[in-house]
């Protein structure tokens, strides 16, 4: 095994998903890529009275410290660990980078951010295993 992708949300199942991700690939020498997709905004930014920069400079920097907080809670000797930032719809997101050659496994939370969220946004785990070009692990 070469690379697992783990989804990461800032939510308790997305960590739960990111630690049982750097158990396997511990335990199997690969690397773990935490991702952190920044969806598509459902409102234009100056409805919030901000630009478009502003607003992806708010993301990113979101995204990075969430990124790099999860590293630090995961790091143990022997984990390889990397993070990366993407832009779009979670699921389609998530599955593009799976179609990498050296990713093996995609691992995702059985729950994202909130019920509110998940009921207009559907569900990123049930879409993962329908369109990821790699096996999906959902963690529980």
């Amino acid at each position: 095994m070469k690379r697992i992708l783990v989804g990461v949300d800032g939510s308790e199942a997305s960590a739960k998903a990111a630690r049982l991700a750097a158990d396997i690939a511990v335990r199997f020498g690969a690397r773990l890529t935490l991702v952190y997709v920044v969806p598509r905004m459902l409102l234009p930014p100056d409805a919030y009275g901000l630009t478009i920069a502003e607003v992806e400079k708010e993301h990113r920097a979101y995204a990075e410290k969430l990124l790099g907080d999860a590293v630090v809670k995961l790091d143990e000797p022997g984990l390889d660990v990397d993070s990366l930032v993407m832009y779009g719809a979670p699921a389609e997101s998530l599955a593009e980078a799976a179609v990498a050659p050296d990713v093996d496994l995609v691992v995702v939370g059985s729950r994202g951010r909130g019920a509110v969220a998940r009921m207009f946004l559907g569900s990123v785990c049930d879409r993962m295993v329908h369109i990821s070009p790699k096996p999906v692990l959902v963690s529980h």
